[in-house]
Order: C-alpha cells, then structure tokens, then sequence
C-alpha cells in the first residue's frame, strides 16, 4: 500500500505541473511492439481491477502510464486510483486530462462533476452536470447534483426548483420530497407550504421515524396540533430510545402541553446522550426554558 501511494505522488508531479503550464497533448508515436505490450498490459489491468485486485491493476496502469501519458483511459483509471488512495481533488488533473483525450469515456463526465463538487468550483460541476443531462436515463443524476451544487452555492431557490421540477416527472422519488423539505425548513417557507411538503413526506413513508420527528416538531413550533405532534414524537422515542433528537423533540412537545415534570425527565434524558458535556445549543435552550417552570 506504501508503494502504491508513492506512486500516485510521484505521478501527481509531472501531470499537474503541465496541466498548469497548459501543455497541448501529443501522443507518443509508439512502435508496433511497444503498442501490443501496451495494450496486453492495459486489458491485463483492467481484469485485475474488475476482480478488485488493486495493487496489481495499478502496477500496472501505471507501466501503461509511463509507455503512453497521453491514454484517455489510463489517466481515467489512474483518477479512479488517486481519488481513492490520495484524495478527489489530487484527482482532478487525470480526469480533465483524460476528458481532453477521450471525452467519450464512460463515466468521465460524472467523475469530473464530482471532483468540482468536492474541490467547490460549483460553476464547472454545473456545467458538466448540462453535458450529462444530454445522456439518456440522467435525469435523476443530473437533477440531484444539480440540487447539490445549487445548495452548497446558497442558491436555494435554484436548488428548490430543480427538486420540484424533477418531482413533476417522478412524484413518489422520497430522496427528493425529503430533500425539498429541508430546503423549505432551510428558507423559512411559509408554514402551509411546509405541512403540504410533511404531510406528502409522511404519506409515501409513514413509518419513517425521521420525518415523522420533523414534522412533529413543525408542528410543535408552528402553533399545529399538539396532540398529533405527542402522538407522533411518542412513535420515535419507541423506536429509537436512545435518539438525543428525538428525546428532545418529546420533552419540547410535553413543555408546550404544560407537563413540565416529564419533559424535563426527557430534557435531560436527551442531554445525558452526550458525552463530555457537548451538548447541542437548541438543547440546551430547551433545558433552560423547561427548568424555569419547576
């Protein structure tokens, strides 16, 4: 594993440094034998790589790498190495390299979206995000990074409208109707928008614990029916006992009732959760309010 690593630094070097100096590429002219060997070598590695033999497939990639820089593929395959074994961003000069090659290889364009997401060039991984939208059968990729990129960039209503329009074509899509949710909790939408968006949430998952302690706590802080809201919250603690969260969403909605003995039995229940005292501000606020009324 060291010698791998060591391998991927050493060949970060010569890639990156004329990725910056934007160096046109020419390909090696390579005689009938070197391109046999090449390509002997090349398919080798990949079967060891489709039977996850790593260290081997590498190895060899990197032979591969070394007779012809200039491969689309063995850039993209020696990408794939780097992001897993040094780090996405470290990445993104064998993906752009191999997109300059081959910008037909399967998968390139997701892989470079990915490393602009993570490298946070939010405007790149959009526009790669366009030139995958033009594939058949993206739609639900390119809409949730798009929502992704959208989010990180604080363009929140961009990032809401491409949930909704996706929600349009494919309604029951939870991942999405979840998402949009925290959007709208996010921007403070208006509170009959929001109970639509639980209550469509709660309809396609009504056993989902999550949501149903969201919305409970929607309900608790939006002036909504409490009884439904303890009735809810009351489900999650039985599921998940030993959820600080969900204690806490429980003792809040006993305060507002006006059980104060038991929501601070539950209050504090929720803060013991932590250890060495890192205890969340909106708990301790809560503990603070509902130890007043003792």
């Amino acid at each position: 594993m060291k010698r791998i690593l060591i391998y991927c630094f050493l060949l970060l070097l010569p890639l990156s440094m004329s990725a910056k100096k934007n160096v046109a590429v020419i390909k090696p002219v390579m005689s009938a034998e070197e391109e046999a060997r090449f390509l002997y070598y090349f398919y080798e590695a990949q079967r060891l790589f489709s039977h996850k033999e790593y260290n081997k497939s590498f190895e060899l990639f990197d032979f591969c790498y070394r007779l012809n820089p200039n491969d689309g593929m063995v850039n993209r395959y020696l990408g794939d190495f780097v992001s897993i074994l040094v780090g996405v961003p470290q990445a993104l000069s064998y993906y752009e390299r191999s997109y300059q090659l081959d910008p037909k290889s399967e998968g390139i364009e997701e892989r470079l979206e990915q490393c602009y997401y993570t490298i946070g060039d939010y405007k790149s991984a959009l526009k790669m995000c366009d030139k995958i939208a033009k594939k058949p059968d993206t739609e639900a990729y390119v809409a949730w990074h798009r929502y992704m990129n959208y989010g990180s960039m604080g363009e929140y209503k961009k990032a809401i409208k491409v949930l909704e329009d996706y929600l349009k074509i494919v309604p029951y899509d939870l991942r999405f109707v979840l998402a949009r949710v925290t959007l709208l909790e996010v921007t403070n939408a208006p509170a009959k928008k929001l109970k639509e968006a639980y209550e469509y949430a709660m309809s396609l998952d009504p056993q989902n614990v999550v949501i149903m302690n969201n919305y409970a706590y929607f309900l608790a802080t939006h002036k909504g029916d409490l009884k439904v809201a303890e009735q809810m919250s009351q489900y999650t603690i039985q599921a998940e006992p030993n959820n600080p969260t969900y204690l806490d969403t429980y003792a809040w909605i006993l305060y507002l009732r006006g059980e104060y003995l038991l929501a601070e039995m539950y209050i504090r229940q929720a803060m013991n959760m932590y250890p060495n005292g890192q205890i969340p501000e909106d708990i301790l606020l809560h503990f603070n309010q509902i130890t007043k009324k003792r």
